[in-house]
């Protein structure tokens, strides 16, 4: 009789865990920041009906995070065929990326065919696969590294140096700037350590801005060309600088007319919750990074 009671036990712990561990897989706290409430999983999905784009920003290095906005795009596609785009994949790899979607090259031939981040197989390639389960498409967003440090160096000229192919790799010069807001241009310019930083270093921060107008210029026409393309929402993962504060990305979106919900993820006590309401739309708090 102690056996089978105790075999009880096991299953019932068992169904507990298997109906409600996955709900939460971290301990996360949703802040709706519009009011400061806590909230569930589920007020985010109920917010994504009513816009184009989903937002993603994260801090690269926290790990409880990532496991948070795996389960977050599988809840996704329990009510919503979506396509992903992703900072971590650049434009050029576009073609390998849909080789691996199809099936045409296997996981390891993916990994082994594109230069990619360390996490990158631990953190970024669950969200492709759980993508190419539901047939979705993944976006190579960002424009490639090498052209973009040119940028960085030699400002708008380096588009002179550029190939046509290189070139279609690229925003138009004349959106770097066209798009960069005051506010966003002071936070780049506190980022890369102010103008006696530059100074001392030899460092022209206007050109450093630049490179960075580039990234945000570029992830935003990959998405609304998705858009356009598939019809469908777009999900979309970048660092939180990109898209924190109404910055690089999603100013740039909402210029191209879309509609775009922002969550912003970090760690408890790294942000004044006063600000949160400036941050993002739902601000994820994970207890490490």
């Amino acid at each position: 009789m102690f056996y089978k009671t105790k075999t009880y036990l096991l299953l019932f712990l068992f169904l507990v865990f298997a109906l409600f561990g996955q709900t939460s897989p971290n301990n996360v706290q949703i802040i709706r920041t519009q009011n400061s409430e806590s909230v569930s999983i589920d007020e985010i999905l109920k917010e994504i009906k009513n816009v184009d784009v989903i937002v993603l920003g994260e801090e690269h290095d926290n790990n409880e995070l990532h496991r948070f906005y795996e389960s977050l795009l599988q809840k996704i596609f329990t009510v919503e065929q979506v396509s992903l785009s992703l900072e971590m994949l650049e434009k050029d790899q576009q073609t390998i990326v849909d080789e691996f979607m199809i099936g045409t090259i296997s996981e390891s031939q993916f990994l082994s065919s594109i230069p990619h981040w360390k996490n990158f197989k631990s953190d970024y390639l669950p969200l492709v696969k759980a993508t190419k389960d539901k047939q979705g498409k993944v976006v190579a967003a960002n424009p490639p590294r090498r052209y973009v440090n040119l940028i960085s160096k030699k400002g708008i000229l380096a588009y002179r140096e550029f190939s046509p192919i290189a070139l279609s790799y690229l925003p138009q010069a004349y959106t770097l700037e066209k798009y960069l807001t005051l506010e966003y241009k002071q936070r780049l310019t506190e980022l890369f350590g102010g103008q006696e930083h530059s100074t001392q270093h030899n460092i022209n921060l206007d050109y450093m801005i630049l490179g960075q107008t580039t990234w945000d210029q570029g992830m935003a026409e990959a998405i609304s060309a998705e858009i356009h393309r598939s019809g469908k929402k777009v999900v979309h993962l970048n660092g939180r600088f990109h898209s924190d504060r109404k910055g690089g990305v999603v100013t740039r979106l909402r210029e191209m007319g879309h509609s775009v919900l922002v969550l912003s993820g970090f760690q408890k006590g790294r942000e004044e919750s006063a600000d949160f309401v400036k941050i993002a739309d739902f601000v994820i708090l994970t207890n490490d990074r």
